[in-house]
């Protein structure tokens, strides 16, 4: 695809999600008006969203992670409630491997919106014990854990490490969500007692958990991106309307600085974020330590970007009736999401380390 193509794909994306996640909408349903995240969910599924980035040999569309990138810059510029960050990114490493069928029932059945996959939200955190062909033990901080039919659990074996996948609600296995401050996401734990797993994925040297962080990892850089430059571009406009001593807003210079200096955080961000679809699509080596920079620039942007919005908006900038207090709230939990900022660069740190011992070129900007 070209350039103009993924334009217009970004454009379509857009445009659905301003049409049945508007302002209006998205503040009904953060007051427990609507089910507009499981709404979302079904639309996405019936638009064929949901396989956007996985192969068409497992019927997907095929577009990879530039498929992923746009996908949710896009769900970030509307803000939009849903299990989308875990469940894609769970699918994509699933794809990635040998496709046997169990897990290609899986995959289908996220594609069709009829499975939702809660996943680790971040590295660390006890693995469950499976002995005997059985689970047991509680696995924290699961993602996208609300109306979730499976969990992806960290486990051990003996000394090995692996991946699991139960059914949430089977015989064994119970769900608890908790509070979180942005309503737009859910998560929460999962306990196992003698559960049975679904798929038993081996991952002894944990490359399929890391493949599954890179993938959240780039999809909540485009999310940050995409509500960075959201927010940004909503609260220029409340400055252009609203007028101080006779004058707009827009036209003190002071606050002209202020605006400049969003974009000029977002930017950056959002040419890294780019630059970590291409890399991870390239399947260059330099593709991961593009794609934990992408996440941490782009999170300490939106962080930036959308504090300074509520600050922009005056003291209605507290109150529930704007928008920006809600990115906030998202812009809050992104951080931590798939490791925090300055996690994410120790890790480019230790794999650009790697390249460098192992006569990997790195400097290059793929195009």
């Amino acid at each position: 695809m070209t350039d103009d193509d993924y334009g217009a794909l970004y454009e379509s994306l857009t445009s659905v999600l301003r049409e049945e996640c508007g302002s209006l909408a998205l503040h009904k349903f953060i007051g427990g008006e609507t089910a507009l995240d499981k709404e979302l969910w079904q639309r996405a599924a019936e638009l064929g969203w949901l396989g956007i980035s996985l192969p068409e040999s497992v019927g997907g569309l095929g577009m990879g992670t530039q498929g992923l990138h746009l996908l949710h810059r896009a769900i970030g510029a509307s803000c939009a409630p849903g299990p989308f960050a875990a469940t894609l990114a769970v699918t994509q490493m699933l794809a990635e491997g040998r496709v046997d069928t169990a897990c290609g029932d899986i995959i289908a059945a996220v594609i069709a919106g009829d499975a939702i996959i809660a996943a680790p939200i971040a590295p660390g955190g006890e693995r469950l014990v499976l002995s005997g062909g059985v689970l047991n033990g509680r696995s924290q901080s699961l993602l996208g854990l609300d109306g979730a039919t499976l969990a992806l659990v960290p486990a051990r074996r003996g000394g090995e490490n692996c991946l699991a996948l139960v059914r949430i609600a089977s015989p064994g296995a119970t769900a608890a969500c908790v509070d979180l401050w942005d309503r737009t996401r859910s998560a929460g734990s999962v306990t196992c007692n003698d559960a049975e797993p679904v798929i038993l994925i081996e991952d002894a040297g944990s490359a399929r958990l890391q493949a599954y962080f890179r993938y959240l990892s780039l999809s909540i850089a485009a999310d940050c991106v995409g509500a960075g430059f959201q927010i940004a571009g909503q609260t220029t406009e409340y400055l252009k309307g609203r007028e101080q001593f006779g004058q707009s807003l827009a036209s003190f210079q002071a606050l002209k600085h202020r605006v400049a200096n969003l974009y000029i955080a977002l930017d950056p961000a959002a040419e890294l974020t780019r630059q970590a679809a291409l890399g991870l699509a390239s399947g260059r080596p330099a593709g991961p330590m593009w794609t934990a920079l992408a996440k941490a620039a782009a999170a300490d942007a939106f962080r930036f970007v959308a504090d300074d919005c509520v600050q922009l908006h005056g003291g209605v900038g507290y109150t529930w009736e704007y928008d920006c207090h809600i990115f906030l709230k998202r812009a809050l939990l992104n951080e931590v999401i798939a490791g925090r900022s300055a996690e994410q660069r120790d890790a480019a740190a230790t794999l650009l380390d790697g390249m460098a011992s192992a006569g990997e070129t790195i400097a290059e900007i793929v195009e």
